[in-house]
């Protein structure tokens, strides 16, 4: 409502000669409908003007002209509050007409000419691909069709860690543990139990530790032909699997970017920091002290000649600016890393990387099992491919045993997109900075704020307009949309483009999510009382509208969500 909002300040801005947006958010909404839309508080200007806030209340509606144009049909005072009522007809013509107008693009906003670049996943190869990788994974895809709707350039980027320790640490398991043989079960998943195999094999072994070491150095410097030969065929394991999990979720990305790759530039280029006196050498290792930062010490390059993250981070904010054009960089990675992105950006400012402001870091939370956080270290993580199946096999289970006539190709389409509907909105409901404990079973449920429940609904409007058998139509009697659930519903329908403004500002997905979730309570409450089949022809025409202006917006915020819609539940 922030634009009527904004209609009712203006009528504002003349009297207490202020800008309309200033007077905006001077603005409350009253505690119910009756003392009208918004309401203006009097006791500041009152104590400025040496007057009780009633006098000056009574003043102000004295002084406010309202034009025909205005979506304002009539403004009172109570007490010291200046109570602003809005035409509904206005309202509801003008927020369904342009529903109607823009349909797929209702909601959009104005888009900035930048080149933006939104690196999101980041799963690394021989390791499993679970549930804290799945929600990185959906919240930078739903950023990048945020920012995508509105206009914007935007590049989605992927950044595989193939060449790491922990890399090393799996190839040496294979090796001393397995004679390099390929599992009969998933190769990509298999890696993870290895790595973690290797983990609590090197415990309490300094000397194990010393093998792998050598393995990673040889890795990097890629003089040892079968280890070369071995890492490529358990990589191919994990990037196939990934790949397979990518289709599965409905993503893709513009660009993959592997360390491998880029690692040999990063070294150069730390070894470069040191020329600068952005770096030193500290016990054999290159570090960069952050100290007067407050950000302790950051080490771009080991004793034994290996790399970091830090060390590739380098060379890929400057393959991202420099080869790719980019005006924007967002890294989407979990909030553990929080820390180390400010110390990798204030190192890029220092050692002169022009467009190190231009760097930015999403951060999201842990998702948590109901028995304590996840370790790939450990092997205490449920891994996508078994929570996904898991949750598809109930969806396809609940949609057989509501559709008995359903075919068995039908029922694992349907429950396919149930699944992935609420395990995608399950990790986007929350804001990023909270910690999810997700929980399958409820995820499922058809009522409350959960995936499926939002699809059902959709589907439930879209049956009604199938019955009606009337196309939406923009010429119809608005005034006949009076009953408090219709102006309700039409009122939320009107929040969209605020919604999507804001979480544009914020790369804040969970908005899309929370105002759909609160969309659907007020169509449902609508469709209680508010009959569309029964109602007189007049009122049918109206009510079509308003229920296909609700599919419409409900689909437009699914597609910032990446779920996709069902024709049976």
């Amino acid at each position: 409502m922030q634009d009527f909002r904004r209609d009712a300040a203006k009528l504002l801005t003349p009297i207490l000669q202020i800008p309309y947006k200033q007077a905006a958010e001077l603005l409350e909404v009253p505690p119910n409908s009756e003392l009208g839309d918004y309401s203006f508080p009097c006791f500041k200007l009152a104590s400025e003007r040496g007057k009780k806030p009633n006098e000056v209340a009574q003043e102000i509606v004295k002084q406010i002209k309202i034009s025909r144009s205005d979506l304002v049909k009539e403004v009172k005072h109570f007490g010291p509050y200046v109570n602003f009522y809005l035409d509904n007809s206005k309202i509801s013509k003008q927020i369904l007409s342009q529903i109607y107008k823009k349909k797929n693009k209702y909601g959009a906003g104005n888009p900035k000419k930048d080149k933006i670049m939104i690196e999101f996943s980041q799963p690394n190869t021989h390791k499993a691909f679970h549930i804290g990788h799945l929600r990185g994974t959906v919240l930078g895809d739903s950023i990048v069709k945020l920012l995508k709707f509105s206009g914007n350039n935007v590049v989605s980027a992927t950044y595989i860690n193939d060449v790491g320790s922990h890399v090393a640490k799996t190839i040496w398991a294979l090796k001393k543990y397995h004679q390099f043989s390929k599992p009969k079960g998933n190769p990509g998943e298999w890696l993870g139990q290895v790595y973690t195999e290797s983990v609590k094999a090197l415990e309490g072994h300094e000397e194990f530790h010393e093998e792998v070491s050598d393995i990673l150095l040889k890795l990097e410097e890629k003089k040892d032909k079968k280890l070369q030969t071995l890492w490529n065929v358990t990589r191919n394991w994990s990037l196939n699997e990934f790949k397979e999990i990518y289709k599965t979720l409905g993503i893709k990305f513009d660009v993959w970017f592997y360390e491998s790759k880029i690692k040999s530039k990063g070294k150069k280029l730390a070894k470069g920091l040191v020329k600068k006196n952005v770096a030193r050498k500290d016990q054999g290792a290159l570090i960069v002290d952050l100290s007067e930062y407050d950000l302790g010490v950051l080490v771009i390059l080991k004793s034994d000649g290996t790399g970091l993250y830090a060390t590739s981070d380098l060379a890929l904010a400057e393959e991202k600016f420099k080869k790719r054009k980019i005006d924007r960089s967002i890294y989407v990675t979990a909030t553990e890393q929080s820390h180390y992105f400010k110390q990798l950006f204030k190192t890029l400012q220092l050692a002169g990387f022009r467009q190190a402001d231009k760097c930015e870091h999403v951060a999201y939370e842990l998702v948590m099992l109901s028995s304590g956080r996840m370790s790939s270290r450990e092997g205490d993580i449920i891994t996508f491919r078994e929570l996904f199946e898991k949750v598809k096999a109930n969806a396809v289970q609940e949609v057989a045993s509501r559709n008995p006539k359903i075919s068995t190709s039908s029922a694992n389409k349907a429950g396919e997109k149930i699944a992935l509907a609420a395990l995608k909105y399950g990790m986007l409901k929350q804001a990023p900075n909270k910690t999810i404990t997700f929980d399958p079973k409820q995820a499922l449920e058809f009522q409350g704020d959960t995936g499926p429940y939002l699809l059902y609904s959709l589907l439930r409007a879209e049956k009604i307009l199938q019955k009606v058998r009337i196309k939406p139509i923009t010429n119809v009697d608005y005034n006949i949309l009076s009953h408090e659930k219709e102006i309700k519903l039409i009122k939320k329908l009107g929040e969209f483009g605020d919604v999507i403004e804001k979480a544009n500002e914020q790369l804040a997905p969970y908005l899309i999510a929370t105002y759909a979730y609160e969309l659907t309570k007020d169509f449902n409450e609508f469709y209680e009382v508010c009959p569309v089949k029964q109602a007189s022809m007049p009122h049918k025409k109206a009510r079509v509208l308003l229920v296909w202006a609700f599919t419409q917006t409900l689909k437009n915020a699914f597609n910032l969500l990446n779920i996709q819609t069902t024709k049976v539940m």
